[in-house]
């Protein structure tokens, strides 16, 4: 079953933050440099990098989306519900503000750990995973190791079944690294393959699910070259290809190896694709949507690249097909040797963890603060609230609670307020001192009940 990312004009009308290379004048956003401080060109107008304000802003849409997409799993429980606490009930819901970096964030609810199909986890866990790539990177240059980056792909198409390539992928990973002919030609080139970390990831475009692994494969030896590594990689993946029952990888672009340039390039960014740079590009238009992008097009009613609908089954078909995988694989020994002080954690482990240990406590949200919170969508404008500060923090949740109230919304429709049940997008997107502003221009009337009639 597959979907064909249509080519027409659907969603011509961009989403906040999200931009292609050449509509900037379509797209620019007068308050973007006041949040990013250097985000716009300002000889054309394209923005060029998003701040974090907005970056998180959109990891909350997104989960609003996978929420409802996925009622009932875990996910869907993660960021809404309080956490339990053995022997004691449920955790209270608190924000925090970090001490080092000045991030705000919640402490207190439910976490789902699961980075394939969760925007709020992903971020975080991503985060930890990149820094981990980063020192491996750094601690093999220092041991004297050559490090390369492969990257391993099959021919696919429209037809293809996400579920049975995945198992036949992982089949050819298994007899790829068993490969008696892939150990005799190391031999014979005289390489020693100290270990290697794997990563899957994938993609959705015209030819249908493109699923792939990118390698950072680590040598003894500095001075070997990428040749060798594409001469002994080619030949094994093909080989394991083949055995799986996949088709003949392409003989060029089935496996391709780069030095360790473009391995470092890729451990400082692995996990931030979707988050620093933009959802729409001519590079994104090319290689295809990634699952983010499929929670896009289902978040805006459509993409110039896919509608809503076959996007939102599409994800839907992903996320039960990636669960239970791991997006990064360390080879057995490889970790002790690139870093003997590092405590390795699980992703639960990482996202149950506080952000910052020397966080300051602003606010322990009530019940009603926090129903509030959801039904307006502002779960990211309440933590740039509070890295504002805790004085701008109490009157922003003040102002949700009571715009949240029964007979004050119904009432703020009527006085052409933002009106209805969540605080509107353009609104959300803003930085905050524009959204203060809008708060302030358009206070809602206090919620006292009208004498009933009769």
């Amino acid at each position: 079953m597959g979907y064909g990312i249509a080519s027409d004009n659907r969603g011509a009308q961009r989403p906040l933050g999200i931009v292609t290379e050449n509509s900037a004048t379509s797209t620019f956003n007068p308050y973007f440099d006041a949040v990013s401080g250097d985000g716009i060109d300002r000889s054309t107008g394209e923005i060029l990098a998003r701040s974090p304000q907005a970056a998180r802003a959109e990891r909350w849409a997104l989960k609003s989306v996978v929420n409802k997409l996925l009622s009932g799993d875990r996910v869907s429980k993660c960021m809404v519900l309080r956490a339990p606490i053995p022997n004691q009930g449920l955790a209270p819901i608190e924000v925090h503000k970090g001490h080092t970096h000045g991030k705000a964030f919640y402490h207190g609810l439910m976490s789902c750990g699961l980075p394939w199909v969760c925007p709020v986890c992903a971020a975080k866990i991503a985060e930890r995973r990149r820094g981990e790539l980063e020192s491996a990177v750094e601690s093999a240059k220092g041991n004297g190791f050559g490090v390369h980056f492969v990257t391993l792909t099959i021919p696919h198409g429209i037809g293809d079944d996400l579920h049975d390539t995945l198992a036949r992928l992982s089949d050819a990973l298994k007899r790829m690294s068993s490969d008696n002919t892939f150990r005799r030609h190391k031999a014979q080139c005289e390489v020693e393959i100290v270990g290697y970390i794997r990563a899957q990831e994938v993609t959705y475009g015209d030819n249908g699910w493109h699923p792939h692994y990118h390698l950072l494969v680590f040598t003894k030896e500095a001075t070997c070259g990428s040749s060798v590594i594409q001469y002994l990689y080619s030949g094994a993946w093909r080989r394991a290809c083949l055995k799986a029952g996949l088709p003949e990888p392409h003989p060029v672009y089935g496996c391709t190896v780069q030095d360790g340039a473009h391995a470092a390039r890729y451990a400082s960014k692995w996990g931030i694709e979707d988050e620093m740079t933009k959802g729409h590009t001519k590079k994104a238009k090319r290689h295809g949507l990634t699952p983010w992008g499929l929670l896009r097009a289902v978040l805006d009613g459509g993409s110039p690249e896919i509608a809503a609908e076959p996007a939102a089954a599409l994800f839907r078909l992903y996320a039960h097909a990636f669960k239970g995988r791991r997006q990064l694989h360390w080879s057995v020994g490889l970790r002790a040797i690139l870093l003997p002080e590092a405590v390795e954690l699980s992703d639960q482990q990482i996202v149950e963890r506080p952000e910052d240990e020397r966080a300051v406590l602003l606010a322990e949200l009530t019940t009603e603060q926090w129903r509030s919170i959801r039904r307006a969508r502002a779960e990211a404008s309440v933590l740039d609230a509070a890295e504002a500060g805790k004085p701008v923090l109490e009157v922003v949740l003040s102002h949700i609670v009571r715009r949240q109230s029964g007979d004050a919304v119904r009432d703020a429709r009527d006085e052409r307020t933002h009106g209805g049940a969540a605080l509107p997008l353009d609104v959300l997107d803003a930085p905050l001192d524009v959204r203060l502003a809008d708060i302030f221009r358009h206070p809602p009337p206090d919620p006292v009940r009208k004498p009933r009639s009769g």
